[in-house]
């Protein structure tokens, strides 16, 4: 699907209200497998390789965009006016923006491991020391190999998931040893709300039906800004996924499928 400023390869099945799966970083719409069948039971089910990751499109150095805005994008392009949004790390931090800035476009939001994401968003331009930093980082990282740096971060996906997480770990895998690298080896543009988010939901608060999943065995951070942001949405619900880590909905595919189907019930 051609949007401004790339191509977004995207999948659908089932019928019904649309809900959209937004993946997490390093990964693409596979991550997505355990969940697709059971939802596409009763919704109209969509999921897309974000820009940079997947088969669509990279980004281009220095011309910013926000992923949120491509997923706006995407939604006119498909006719969808209102979605049902389901969001796993990045993911999660990708549907509360477009939560944020769209909320006429939201039936409602899901967002497991990424609520409130603590970095700068595009409100602070990069600074010229910043660019210097990551091109040091850069050289470092191309020097060591991209081979051992997707052999430390599945490591650390894998030791951050659940009991279960011998389940996970094949699709986890394939979908690192896939992933282009693009955002670390690139400068990347300010993609989130960042430091931002907060102040707009304070200065223009939003009434979209909202769960905050997080794995049990997920950070006291991640969980705490679910706290944080449950503060700002009346009427936000905040869960745990039992037996799960970051990736939760593969660390527990069962659990975390009936938290949303369940969710999206009440609605």
């Amino acid at each position: 699907m051609a949007i401004p400023g790339a191509q977004l390869y995207y999948e659908e099945t089932g019928r019904g209200a649309p809900v959209v799966l937004l993946h997490g970083h390093s990964f693409d719409r596979r991550m997505w497998d355990p969940q697709v069948v059971e939802l596409a039971r009763h919704y109209r089910v969509i999921r897309y390789d974000m820009r940079g990751y997947g088969l669509s499109s990279v980004p281009v150095e220095g011309q910013q965009f926000l992923h949120a805005d491509d997923l706006y994008q995407l939604l006119q392009a498909l006719h969808i006016s209102k979605a049902h949004l389901v969001g796993v790390s990045l993911g999660g931090f990708v549907a509360v923006d477009f939560m944020a800035l769209h909320p006429e476009n939201v039936l409602s939001v899901v967002s497991c491991s990424g609520s409130i994401y603590p970095r700068p968003g595009p409100e602070e331009p990069i600074t010229e020391a910043e660019i210097a930093r990551r091109r040091t980082e850069i050289a470092q990282l191309q020097a060591r190999g991209t081979a051992a740096f997707k052999s430390q971060w599945l490591k650390s996906l894998l030791k951050s998931s659940g009991p279960d997480s011998v389940r996970s770990a094949p699709l986890l895998r394939q979908m690192v040893q896939d992933w282009s690298m693009w955002q670390p080896l690139h400068v990347e543009p300010r993609v989130l709300l960042g430091h931002s988010l907060v102040p707009r939901l304070q200065a223009h608060p939003v009434q979209v039906p909202l769960l905050l999943l997080a794995g049990a065995r997920e950070s006291a951070a991640r969980q705490q800004d679910n706290e944080t942001l449950k503060k700002l949405v009346p009427g936000a619900q905040v869960a745990v996924v039992p037996n799960a880590g970051h990736v939760a909905n593969l660390d527990n595919p069962a659990a975390f499928t009936q938290a949303v189907l369940q969710f999206l019930a009440t609605l």
